[in-house]
Formats: structure tokens, C-alpha cells, sequence
């Protein structure tokens, strides 16, 4: 990959072994407004201050609204679904357009509305179908603002993973707060829970720094028309499959503690310990990737979750699960870390929208599987329906190691 990013200068290329690269070469991370710390880490947070809700509870939510387990888990899929055909046009709009801001911005507002649909859906098929429309706007916006980020940390030196950290601080703060008001307010109060971050989130995107604009693409190039790595395709193949190990936990975790008599605060209390240990990766991500490297981090994300989802298949008691919930910070939080270095020493600015619309899309299609499957599988066995969704972590590890061997060098 040349010098050149679009940015009017060089910048300088410092090799796969340096996944945050002005960080690496020595500048100062910039952790105040004036480098856009402050702003990013607000986006972040709001966006994961609905998905803190959004997770354990609104699952919740639909079960309270009388659907079935096959329901909720098609409910619960439709974002991932709906993620498949948006991300890859919302990937070209974004390199194409290059106003990230104002498409922050938008999908925050069209997210916020979507959930308001759901929340006067009057029956099952009314339900899914606002579900689907929340699902166009906020789905992409994961990846898009991962996106941004990547190009604010290469301009400014911000520290992505010290920004990252504030969603998943968030993330927590959602599991908590709204576990302590569902303890008090009614089930349906679930989705003005999950709407309101997402009108917060299109507040934070026009407070993000203005970017300089990156080198335009060609119309037609697509991020397999620019050659991505080998080991890149292989990174982004072994992280959709250990994300979706999770899928089985994300539908049907919150389900099954409260049928066991769990209390709102206590699910709440469950789901946030696995981010809190996130939190602690995201702090040191940058030495994290240095001394490790991305594969073994997503390596090590796939054998935490075979570890994890193997032994809640045992249907462990609430002391094993707060151990097992630590666990998270390695499911998820390696395997993603490992995954945006990935693509940092692998993708131009030109391209990066279409990177991580790609990866996301793939991730999407996995997911959207494992979780079809997650509703027939619960249904039928129970807790026992952890244990594919443990071997699903055992083969991302496997593949991640395997790509060890892939080519290496960068392609643009």
C-alpha cells in the first residue's frame, strides 16, 4: 500500500506489525477535542448505549409481547439479514459521497424512528416489519463508524481502542441502567430505552471532527477489485465465525435466566462483567496487537468462546456464569481488535468504508445463519444448544491460525 492516503502528505507506512500507525511512529495520541478523542468516544458511546439495551432485553420485550422462540430468534435476525443487502450500497455511498458526518447523523435519527415503529406495532408481522426498518439504519452504522475512526486515528493520532472503550463503558452503563428501570417500569418501556441513545448518537456525529478528504475511488472498484490480503480474507472469515458462536447467547441468554428466576438487575449485572474485561483490552489495544499480533488475538477470541459456550451448555448457576461472563472480553473483544488491525495495515482511505461494509457483510451472513438456527435449536434442547455454537469458536480459532501462512504483504 503506497504512502499517499488522500491527506495532501505521506504518511508513514510502517508495516503489518504496526496496526495503529501513528501511534507507532511516536506521535502523541490525541485525547482532547482538538484531536477529536472527546467526540468519537461520544459517538461511540451513544451507539452503544442503545445496543447495551437493546442486547439483554429486547428479547425480553418480545417475548412480553407474546412471540414465540422461533419468532424472537427470526425477530432477532433481521438485522443481520437487512445488514446483507444495506452495507454493501452504505460501504460505496460512504467512500463515494465522503460525508460521514451527515451519514452518522442520519442513520441515528432513521434508527431512533424505526424503534419507535416497534414500540406501536400492534401483532407479530407488524413487529418484524419495524423491526426490518430499524434494522436499514442502525445496522450499518457499526462499521461505518469504525470506519471513521480508522481515518481519524491515521490524521489525528487518536488512540482508536481508548475511544472504543467509551461503547463498551456505555455498553454496560445500558446493561445496568436499563436493568435497574425495567425492575421498576413496564416491559414496554424497552424500546423509548433503546431510542433514545440513537437520537443521542446523531447528536454526537455532527460534533465529530470535520475530516480532509480522502482519495477518491473509482466508481466501479469494489474491495475485491483492489486486491485485499489473503490473510486479511482469512481474518475476516475466522471473526464472522466466532461472532456468530455468540448468536444462541445474544437471542436467548436473557431468556433463559429470567425463566430461571433471574432478576433484571442481576441479567444486567451478567451481561456488563463480560464488558468491563473488554474495556480493560480496549485500554491496552494498540500494545495489545504490537506484542501479540492479529491472528493470535482472534485465535485466542475462538478458544475463549469454545471454553465459554461449552460450558454454559451445562446451564451453570449465577457464581460459574459471572466467571464465564469474563470470558466476553476475549469472545468478542480480541477477535475485534485483531479484525481493525487487520484492516488498518491492510486498506487505503479510499477503500476503508467498502472494508468495513465487507467484513461486516460477511460477519452478516454468518450471523444471520447461526441465529435462524439459534431459535429451533433453543426450542428443542435447551442449554444443550450451546454446545455447535461452542465448535463455531473452535473453528474461527482454527482458521485464524491457518492464516498465519497467508500472504502478508499489502496489496495497495
Amino acid at each position: 500500500m503506497g504512502a499517499d492516503r488522500g491527506y495532501g502528505g505521506p504518511r508513514p507506512d510502517l508495516g503489518p506489525e504496526s496496526p495503529f500507525p501513528n501511534l507507532a511512529a511516536g506521535r502523541k495520541p490525541a485525547n482532547g477535542d482538538g484531536g477529536g478523542h472527546l467526540s468519537l468516544a461520544s459517538a461511540f458511546g451513544a451507539l452503544f448505549l442503545a445496543l447495551g439495551v437493546y442486547l439483554p432485553f429486547f428479547p425480553v420485550f418480545l417475548a412480553g409481547r407474546g412471540l414465540s422462540p422461533e419468532a424472537i430468534g427470526v425477530a432477532i435476525a433481521i438485522p443481520t439479514l437487512v445488514k446483507l443487502v444495506v452495507l454493501p450500497p452504505a460501504g460505496w455511498l460512504w467512500d463515494r459521497v465522503d460525508r460521514p458526518r451527515a451519514i452518522l447523523a442520519a442513520l441515528g435519527i432513521g434508527a431512533a424512528a424505526g424503534f419507535a415503529l416497534v414500540g406501536f406495532a400492534p401483532s407479530t408481522i407488524a413487529i418484524l416489519a419495524a423491526v426490518a426498518i430499524s434494522a436499514l439504519f442502525w445496522s450499518p452504522s457499526f462499521a461505518l463508524i469504525d470506519a471513521f475512526a480508522v481515518r481519524l486515528q491515521r490524521v489525528r493520532a487518536v488512540d482508536y481502542g481508548r475511544a472504543r472503550l467509551w461503547g463498551s463503558v456505555s455498553f454496560v452503563a445500558g446493561n445496568l441502567l436499563a436493568g435497574a428501570a425495567l425492575d421498576i417500569l413496564p416491559g414496554a418501556s424497552i424500546v423509548a430505552l433503546i431510542a433514545t441513545p440513537f437520537l443521542l448518537f446523531s447528536l454526537a456525529a455532527w460534533l465529530l471532527p470535520v475530516l480532509p478528504a480522502a482519495a477518491p475511488a473509482p466508481a466501479n472498484s469494489t474491495v475485491a477489485s483492489v486486491h485485499a490480503p489473503a490473510r486479511l480474507v482469512f481474518g475476516i472469515a475466522a471473526v464472522a465465525i466466532i461472532d456468530a458462536s455468540h448468536a444462541l447467547y445474544y437471542v436467548f441468554a436473557s431468556v433463559q435466566w429470567t425463566a430461571a428466576g433471574m432478576s433484571a438487575g442481576v441479567i444486567g449485572l451478567l451481561w456488563s462483567l463480560g464488558v468491563i474485561a473488554e474495556i480493560v483490552l480496549f485500554i491496552y489495544a494498540a500494545p495489545a496487537v504490537r506484542r501479540f499480533k492479529p491472528m493470535p488475538l482472534i485465535a485466542l477470541g475462538g478458544v475463549a468462546a469454545f471454553i465459554r459456550f461449552g460450558a454454559m451448555a451445562l446451564e451453570p448457576s449465577a457464581g460459574p456464569l459471572l466467571a464465564l461472563q469474563l470470558l466476553h472480553g476475549l469472545t468478542f473483544g480480541a477477535a475485534h481488535i485483531g479484525l481493525i488491525a487487520l484492516i488498518n495495515e491492510s486498506i487505503a482511505d479510499r477503500a476503508l468504508g467498502r472494508a468495513q461494509a465487507s467484513a461486516s457483510t460477511v460477519s452478516g451472513i454468518v450471523m444471520a445463519l447461526a441465529t435462524l438456527a439459534a431459535g429451533p435449536l433453543y426450542a428443542r434442547y435447551g442449554a444443550g444448544a450451546y454446545l455447535p455454537f461452542a465448535v463455531l469458536g473452535a473453528i474461527g480459532a482454527a482458521l485464524a491460525l491457518a492464516a498465519q501462512i497467508a500472504p502478508t504483504h499489502r496489496k495497495l
